[in-house]
């Protein structure tokens, strides 16, 4: 098994990353790490040097570890470079920002026995939601862990992150390694898989962990890459849409990957534009007419009069669609093993403004792409 840990400007995390990496309950003889610099200004390649320095070499029975120095060539070149390398029958990679369980690797193992598995995924949290950005993507990640887990259990999976995937490094390499130049080289190659008809899994009892943007201006970067590698890909799959070939993935998931996204940009530009309305109208009204402002924000109707003023045929299915959307909710924390409401300001904050600032950031991405702005990893 080899784990190839690209990493630029990691100072930070990847002391971190390796220590975890170590403490894998793995063969050490049959795991070799691979750490591919990518050119990085800061103090990582020298974080590194020192680690193996220091440490490796005082533990009996280590997995070998190896560094590799490049000149910034991008992600998806850093990977193929240790992919060259590698003497693993299993090529796995891990973000360096990011930390793995104990159990996280051999529980991925045994789902190779078919060999039409391409490549197997573990479920991610965040470690670090300190900010209300990164407590906020807690929840999303919680979600996408479990829609993860059905998508896997319903073979229409084509996603394979950064946090821990592995694949049968023979048919990495037999369908041509990491697309260098793409912004979502884990998206890319994972939709390529299911192009020459391999499985991807997740495995529920794979755990893993990894930072996440804990600004706006970080988030905004992170999405609008994420976002444009969505479109790209997207188009240079389009062949899989609604084939037969590939059954429910190009039938049902591929379409609704983009529908999903169209009925996000409809849904939360109909929402403004109903709120921008109704302020416009209540600021219009409260110039012309005296006591109107004072009049509607200081009276609070009694609960009476909320409930009568309710169209009970739109409410009832708003509270049943609520009901089962917590639900849903409770099964992904279930599903990660966390508390669904540690964070309950930031649960508001995801239902109420996260949707805005992803459309925000989709908004952005199309028009980049459309301007053909210079990609970047």
């Amino acid at each position: 098994m080899t784990i190839a840990i690209p990493a630029y400007n990691e100072e930070k995390t990847i002391l971190k990353t390796l220590h975890s990496l170590l403490e894998l309950k793995y063969p050490p003889d049959k795991l070799e790490l691979l750490v591919i610099d990518n050119g990085s200004t800061d103090r990582t390649v020298q974080n590194v040097q020192d680690f193996i320095s220091q440490f490796i070499f005082r533990q009996r029975n280590a997995p070998a570890l190896r560094l590799f120095t490049l000149k910034n060539p991008g992600k998806a070149a850093a990977l193929n470079h240790a992919l060259s390398q590698a003497r693993g029958t299993y090529f796995g990679c891990v973000d360096a920002d990011s930390t793995v369980g104990r159990d996280s690797l051999l529980a991925l193992v045994p789902h190779f026995e078919d060999e039409k598995v391409g490549a197997v995924i573990s479920i991610i949290k965040v470690n670090n939601p300190h900010t209300i950005y990164a407590r906020m993507q807690r929840i999303e990640y919680a979600i996408s862990a479990l829609t993860r887990s059905l998508m896997s259990a319903i073979d229409t999976l084509a996603v394979t992150p950064g946090v821990l995937s592995v694949y049968r490094k023979e048919v990495l390499q037999n369908v041509g390694g990491f697309a260098e130049g793409n912004m979502t080289e884990d998206f890319e190659i994972a939709l390529r898989l299911k192009y020459y008809g391999y499985r991807i899994v997740l495995e529920r009892k794979s755990i893993t962990s990894t930072s996440v943007p804990a600004n706006f201006r970080k988030l905004q970067r992170q999405r609008i890459r994420w976002f444009r590698g969505f479109i790209t890909n997207h188009l240079q799959y389009k062949s899989m849409f609604l084939n037969k070939r590939y059954s429910f993935f190009g039938l049902f998931q591929l379409p609704l990957n983009v529908l999903g996204v169209v009925l996000l940009l409809a849904s939360t530009s109909i929402f403004l534009f109903s709120f921008l309305s109704t302020l416009y109208e209540f600021l219009v009204r409260s110039y012309f007419i005296d006591d109107y402002f004072f009049g509607h924000v200081l009276t609070f109707p009694s609960f009476g009069e909320i409930f009568l003023g309710q169209d009970l045929q739109i409410m009832f299915p708003i509270a049943i669609a609520s009901i089962l959307g917590f639900y849903f909710l409770y099964l992904a924390h279930r599903e990660v093993k966390e508390k669904m409401i540690k964070f309950p300001f930031s649960l508001w904050l995801y239902f109420v403004i996260f949707p805005y600032l992803t459309a925000f950031h989709w908004c952005q991405a199309i028009v980049q792409e459309i301007l053909h702005r210079k990609k970047k990893w």
